[in-house]
């Protein structure tokens, strides 16, 4: 609910959470609806993007994920990584309320999918044991919109905001690991409201560019 305070308009928790949830369902459908070649043309732009970037290039632990939900697929972006010989990890969901840890798949394991789906409908690797989020040099980040000022809007559970919590305290002063979102161009939003505790990303990378966030 909205209330005036002073002729000002005050907004409430509730108008945000609530504001939050419209951006979800909205980017959501328009992810969902995209076609196949488009999501495939969207992943090769981003791979041709990374080979360019010193973050990503020198970075020897790369913690990245799998897309599930219409995002823009990443497995061009981990075969590169193997190429390059870099180390990759994957989330592992350990409970609802505890940060992610990060277990390390090899290319083996990759090609044979060796892979189990959690409760929240994502794939994740069978070695459950992993390693902090300290421990990675870059991180590639799922998001469902972000804006020019780094923050980004996620699916509403909170994992990766409680496991950034643990190597940061505000802003991009923790520049490990290199945080990097990937997204459509259309899910730049205006602007996202943020809290105090929201730990933003040092890039975006789209299949139009890469930009890097001011700090």
């Amino acid at each position: 609910m909205q209330t005036r305070l002073n002729n000002q308009i005050h907004i409430t928790k509730q108008d945000v959470l609530a504001e939050q949830q419209r951006l979800r369902k909205s980017l959501r459908r328009q992810r969902l609806s995209l076609s196949i070649h488009i999501r495939r043309r969207a992943e090769q732009a981003v791979v041709r993007q990374m080979r360019r970037q010193p973050n990503f290039v020198n970075a020897q632990r790369v913690g990245l994920y799998l897309d599930a939900f219409g995002e823009v697929p990443t497995g061009a972006l981990i075969q590169l990584c193997f190429k390059l010989r870099k180390a990759v990890y994957l989330p592992v969901v350990r409970s609802v309320n505890q940060p992610l840890s990060w277990s390390r798949i090899t290319r083996h394991q990759w090609q044979n999918q060796r892979m189990i789906k959690h409760r929240f409908g994502m794939k994740q690797p069978l070695m459950q044991r992993g390693v902090s989020v300290k421990v990675l040099d870059c991180l590639f980040m799922p998001l469902v919109g972000f804006d020019l000022n780094g923050y980004r809007l996620g699916m509403g559970g909170g994992f990766y905001d409680r496991t950034l919590a643990s190597c940061s305290t505000t802003g991009k002063e923790q520049t490990k690991p290199w945080r990097i979102g990937i997204a459509y161009d259309f899910q730049r939003v205006d602007s996202l409201h943020s809290n105090h505790w929201d730990i933003s990303l040092h890039a975006i990378v789209t299949q139009s560019g890469y930009r890097r966030f001011q700090s």
